[in-house]
């Protein structure tokens, strides 16, 4: 009860739309995790990673099988207006150069495009080739997440003093081990834009710029939305992004960050449809889909509650669903035990709500500013 009393907590506020409408977001493709099942066995052998944590033991870089098994499900499926559902992938265009980084001796950071990380880790497939078709045929729309999913400052501090587990993990290509570090309450360092003081904001800053206008060179257009790692931003990452184009953040019903000053860790409230002073307009999510975090929830019956709550409120209802139930490399049987579930969940909303609209996040925050 008090979970379903949640839900209509955070639908009851924000701007109100008369059509039923359905987004998927997505977090984290192009980003590196655990590179193979090899890597993982050594990490767990070593006990820098947890078994029981599920990005551990599923996430990974995805494959274009993976993006072609989505497909195949999504593909079965069109709205009224001839529209099939689409995944908004928050995309992470870059990760770290590790053998460069090596040769300077740590001392100073390097990335790759994560179209170079996919010909590393898949010499034989058409991994971008396969994200493209998607995006030709409507399955896939590609936003900006974020340059890395990483905080540079405090791997390269942890590699520069010379921390067992991360240069364990940097030598094997890997940067999310777990942190043991009394004062990291998250427990690794994947939150990109926390930050300590003015340089290391600008660093982020810097890296923000350059991550968006790879963005439009990889795509050909600006993200319009953008959502921040581990939904870690202040309104200085805001103005950043705003300045590139970015109108729309999506996150959860809290934003949260780090006060430099005080040291304080502050979380602000969101709602659906709040506009922020530099005329950006929030969309939150309101229903999980995240089978691979836990295999013992019912989730689509636990979603099609959610977007039936949401649709009471006249509120869209905005799936987050991360890449880790999506990807086959560490588990095959993870990523098809998401797609059965993908599969019976659009088929039962279709049925339930027959002129439910499928848009990706740029329609929605665009629809939601106009409304």
């Amino acid at each position: 009860m008090k979970e379903y009393l949640k839900k209509h907590l955070i639908n009851y506020r924000g701007k109100k739309i008369n059509e039923r409408i359905l987004v998927i977001e997505s977090d984290d493709w192009g980003s590196i995790r655990i590179p193979n099942i090899s890597v993982q066995s050594k990490l767990l052998d070593l006990g820098f990673i947890k078994n029981e944590d599920p990005f551990s033991k599923y996430d990974c870089l995805e494959s274009a099988e993976d993006f072609e098994t989505l497909y195949t499900v999504l593909q079965q499926f069109k709205d009224d207006k001839g529209n099939s559902p689409v995944i908004t992938a928050n995309m992470v265009m870059a990760n770290p150069d590790f053998p460069k980084i090596e040769q300077s001796g740590f001392k100073n950071y390097y990335f790759e495009h994560f179209t170079k990380t996919y010909k590393n880790y898949y010499p034989k497939l058409k991994t971008f080739e396969a994200l493209k078709k998607g995006i030709e045929n409507g399955f896939i729309y590609p936003q900006f997440h974020t340059r890395e999913h990483l905080n540079i400052q405090r791997w390269m501090d942890k590699l520069t003093s010379g921390d067992i587990a991360f240069r364990s993990g940097f030598q094997l290509k890997c940067f999310a081990v777990d942190d043991s570090d009394d004062s990291n309450r998250r427990g690794n360092i994947l939150a990109t834009y926390d930050y300590i003081n003015n340089k290391e904001l600008k660093s982020i800053q810097s890296g923000i710029e350059e991550g968006l206008q790879l963005f439009k060179d990889t795509f050909n257009f600006n993200s319009y939305t953008h959502i921040a790692p581990c939904y870690v931003w202040n309104e200085f990452i805001e103005e950043t992004v705003r300045k590139a184009g970015v109108y729309g953040v999506q996150g959860s019903k809290f934003q949260q960050y780090k006060d430099p000053n005080s040291g304080n860790h502050i979380r602000l409230w969101r709602y659906m449809g709040q506009v922020n002073k530099h005329h950006q307009i929030y969309t939150i999510r309101n229903v999980l889909f995240e089978p691979a975090l836990n295999q013992g929830i019912n989730w689509v019956d636990k979603a099609m509650e959610s977007i039936a709550i949401a649709f009471f409120w006249k509120k869209p209802a905005i799936i987050g669903s991360h890449r880790i139930n999506y990807v086959g490399g560490l588990s095959e049987a993870n990523r098809d035990n998401t797609l059965v579930q993908l599969d019976e969940l659009i088929s039962r909303v279709l049925k339930k709500w027959p002129n439910v609209q499928f848009l990706n996040s740029e329609q929605l925050a665009k629809k939601l500013l106009h409304a």
